[in-house]
C-alpha cells in the first residue's frame, strides 16, 4: 500500500536521492522529526483554501521543505538547488 503522508513521501524522495530503498535510511526520519506530528501538521485541509502551511527542516543531507501537504521539495544542503518536481516525488 502507497501512503500519500508528506512523511512517507519526505523518506521516499530522499531515499530517491540517496539511491537506496527508503528502509535503509539511517538514521530514520523520526530522530529527526516525529512523522505524526508532521503530517497532521501539513496535511491538506480540503475545506479550507486559505491555509499556508510552509515546514523545513534539514534529514541528513537534505533541506527539507513541505508546503500545504502535497508539496514536498529536497535540496542539497552545500547550496546544489536541485529541487524535485512535486509531481515526481513517489505517493502523489
Amino acid at each position: 500500500m502507497v501512503s500519500h503522508a508528506p512523511s512517507y513521501r519526505v523518506v521516499e524522495a530522499v531515499a530517491q536521492k540517496e539511491g537506496i530503498s527508503p528502509s535503509e535510511l539511517s538514521p530514520p526520519l523520526f530522530s529527526v522529526v516525529d512523522p505524526d506530528a508532521l503530517d497532521a501538521l501539513v496535511q491538506e485541509d480540503v475545506d479550507s483554501n486559505t491555509r499556508q502551511v510552509e515546514v523545513e527542516f534539514t534529514y541528513l543531507d537534505y533541506v527539507v521543505q513541505i508546503r500545504n501537504g502535497p508539496t514536498v521539495s529536497i535540496s542539497a544542503q552545500d547550496g546544489d538547488v536541485s529541487m524535485d518536481d512535486p509531481e515526481s516525488v513517489p505517493g502523489q
